[in-house]
């Protein structure tokens, strides 16, 4: 899936379909409203939480379980998830699949974890998203060219 410091692959992958969709929505929508404070909440927040499962054909939750004994660095684990989520996008962009990386607030709790039955150590980083957009393909890249992002050094 991706590059892995001592080869400990510590990505998991929680493949929510079909009627899984409707589960995965379902909890969105309770747990934001169980773990919000009803003053903070936001209608919009809540649709969009319960809605985006409904719309796509498939959600990955993306988790890293963290190995036992800890020799490898927390960060590192995480830099590896995060590298073979690149994987996954780069594939779905292959394929002409959309696909998005989302990480509402709530996926960093005790609640998440026990719903992903997530060890202790574990951590849900992210919910991504994947169907076949309602929208033409973007021409071009709307990000930043690489000489706004990057120092040479030469000496």
């Amino acid at each position: 899936m991706g590059p892995t410091h001592g080869n400990t692959q510590p990505w998991r992958f929680h493949v929510f379909m079909e009627d899984g969709l409707t589960t995965l929505s379902q909890f969105l929508g309770r747990t934001y409203l169980q773990l919000t404070p009803s003053e903070q909440q936001n209608d919009a927040k809540l649709a969009k939480l319960i809605r985006r499962p409904l719309l796509s054909s498939a959600v990955i939750a993306v988790s890293m379980k963290r190995q036992d004994e800890e020799k490898i660095m927390e960060i590192e684990e995480i830099e590896a998830v995060a590298c073979a989520v690149q994987n996954i996008h780069l594939s779905c962009t292959a394929y002409g699949i959309g696909g998005f990386w989302s990480t509402p607030k709530l996926i960093y709790t005790k609640t998440m974890n026990d719903f992903l039955e997530l060890g202790e150590k574990d951590k849900c980083l992210g919910l991504f998203y994947i169907g076949y957009p309602g929208i033409e393909w973007p021409e071009n890249a709307h990000r930043k060219p690489i000489e706004y992002n990057t120092k040479w050094i030469n000496k």
